[in-house]
């Protein structure tokens, strides 16, 4: 995998690992990436992974980003899981 390019985004973490913290990681750039993180983002994991964040009921985004991202993926809050 891609190394992270933006450490700015997780200061809060000394070590992250793209395979353990993958939820973590598509969360923040998600909500706080500019394009070039979400190009990085789109290159490391698959489409699919990034869909099943997004459904998550317990996700860490906020509510405008959230909606805006199931628009993006066609993530419908009924897959939610």
């Amino acid at each position: 995998m891609l190394p992270l390019a933006k450490k700015s985004l997780f200061w809060d973490t000394d070590d992250i690992d793209t395979v353990k913290n993958k939820r973590y990681i598509i969360e923040r750039i998600l909500k706080l990436g500019n394009l070039a993180d979400y190009s990085w983002l789109k290159n490391v994991y698959p489409e699919d992974e990034i869909k099943k964040v997004i459904a998550r009921n317990k996700s860490e985004l906020d509510k405008k980003s959230l909606n805006f991202w199931r628009d993006i993926y066609d993530v419908n809050n009924k897959h939610a899981s």
